[in-house]
């Protein structure tokens, strides 16, 4: 085991090894009267989220279910859903973006560990990143910081300036000092390969790299991929709201595998 991966890393790295594969896959049940797109088809959400753990488990190495589809479920659901992920050799990350005072963080934690998670993501806009970190090891709980988000409102990331860097960066420097687990980045058209080698720069190849899926330009993904020897690759409803969700999950694990190939091949070439 490496001595500078924290345990949840070195779980997903041996998680990937025994999967062959870096997809994560997104579990967010929505109810048919809550949206007119990617529903699903009555309103069991326990039942429907059963089916998908199952239908991806042999292609996929972690489910990512969002915490506000998981509002109304009682802990005991939640947690058997957790206990069937970790059956079918799987981790799960609850996407909760945390970010709150302390004692608040504190609890949320408990609960988190309390369910079955793996991991959680958080959101460093309470500035309190360190004693995030701190707590979530405490509970033997894997932390992953939002670094940079996809949706266009979000580019304040980058031209907001603290300390003389650009915020994403600031973040990034503090992630380095917490030694959280991961963080994620996303894929859009304000976020370019340079913003992942200058947080590669900044934190250094510990961490793992969670980055979504978007469009068939997957030059982000590939600079992730390239730069990150622990990168984790999100799809959502591409899969899960698919016919097949099993067939699509193995597409993207292929898909998802070439683009490595791809990078491994350019490596050994320079």
């Amino acid at each position: 085991m490496s001595t500078h991966r924290t345990p949840f890393v070195e779980k997903y790295h041996q998680t990937v090894l025994n999967k062959g594969s870096m997809l994560c896959v997104n579990l967010d049940p929505a109810l048919p009267a809550q949206r007119r797109r990617f529903v699903m088809p009555n309103d069991d959400r326990v039942e429907f989220m059963r089916k998908i753990i199952n239908d991806v488990a042999p292609h996929t190495s972690v489910i990512k279910m969002n915490r506000q589809y998981l509002v109304g479920l009682t802990i005991d659901q939640i947690r058997a859903l957790n206990i069937l992920i970790h059956q079918k050799g799987m981790l799960s990350i609850v996407d909760h973006k945390l970010g709150d005072i302390d004692s608040s963080n504190e609890s949320a934690i408990f609960w988190v560990k309390e369910e079955r998670f793996d991991a959680f993501t958080f959101s460093p806009f309470g500035v309190n990143i360190e004693k995030a970190s701190i707590l979530a090891h405490e509970k033997s709980v894997g932390i992953i910081v939002i670094i940079l988000m996809s949706h266009p409102e979000a580019i304040f990331h980058k031209i907001a300036i603290i300390d003389e860097k650009p915020l994403y960066l600031y973040i990034a420097e503090m992630c380095k000092k917490a030694r959280v687990d991961g963080f994620w980045v996303g894929n859009a058209e304000h976020i370019d390969k340079s913003d992942i080698s200058k947080i590669k720069q900044m934190i250094g190849d510990n961490s793992l790299a969670l980055v979504p899926l978007y469009g068939r330009d997957h030059t982000i993904i590939k600079s992730v991929i390239y730069h990150y020897s622990n990168a984790m690759i999100n799809v959502g409803s591409a899969i899960t709201y698919a016919d097949n969700p099993e067939e699509q999950a193995a597409h993207y694990k292929l898909l998802i595998n070439n683009l490595k190939s791809e990078i491994e091949t350019i490596k050994a070439q320079q």
